[in-house]
């Protein structure tokens, strides 16, 4: 009878355990949507707040600079750029395909240049225009080999120097950008955003 007992009581016993660990286990998830536009630092890495400013400052550098005067006084229209790759040559995992389109959203919306896609976006755009020329309405077709050839092209990197004693490390970010003249290879304007962070870890103790 007994060793009845002590047998069902042994399903009993492993149920009320797992209700407790699954008790135990519970977590909770509590989320705040903030503005975009919001400075938030939490590890002190790379983050938006980041591309948002060095990508702000070197396309308002851009276009300020004599470059684009000389040329526009030169060819009577606006230059025609095609946004390259930026290579990270940092510490740190960065998707600098982000800085890349940052940059390329702040010319255009600026006006004053000309922004073709890039080799990746292509493809499949040439790939639609063959369909066309055989699928395609001959009035509604497109025409091939019609691109706009760009006149320069944006490139850059982003490296990182790290200084660290103790708890307390400084952090800087040097994103470079040139924009070179393709026929030539000539280098017509070059500039450097730097970002510096000073980040302190405390040390808790138990």
């Amino acid at each position: 009878m007994r060793r009845t007992m002590k047998s069902g009581l042994i399903p009993v016993l492993m149920m009320v355990v797992m209700v407790l660990l699954s008790f135990g286990c519970t977590s909770t998830v509590d989320v705040d949507r903030v503005s975009a536009g919001k400075n938030i630092d939490l590890s002190g890495s790379w983050n938006d707040t980041d591309i948002r400013t060095v990508s702000e400052e070197l396309i308002r550098n851009c276009m300020k600079s004599s470059w684009y005067t000389r040329f526009t006084k030169e060819n009577k229209r606006d230059p025609v750029i095609i946004v390259g790759n930026f290579s990270n040559l940092s510490s740190e995992r960065i998707d600098t395909s982000i800085i890349t389109k940052k940059m390329e959203i702040a010319l255009v919306d600026s006006g004053k240049f000309g922004i073709v896609a890039s080799r990746e976006e292509r493809e499949p755009m040439r790939d639609e225009l063959m369909d066309q020329q055989i699928y395609a309405n001959p009035q509604t077709a497109r025409k091939m080999a019609m691109e706009t050839g760009a006149d320069f092209m944006l490139i850059g990197s982003v490296k990182t120097v790290t200084d660290q004693l103790k708890n307390t490390t400084v952090q800087t970010y040097y994103v470079s950008a040139e924009l070179v003249e393709l026929e030539t290879t000539g280098k017509v304007w070059l500039d450097e955003a730097t970002i510096k962070k000073v980040i302190k870890r405390s040390t808790v103790t138990w």
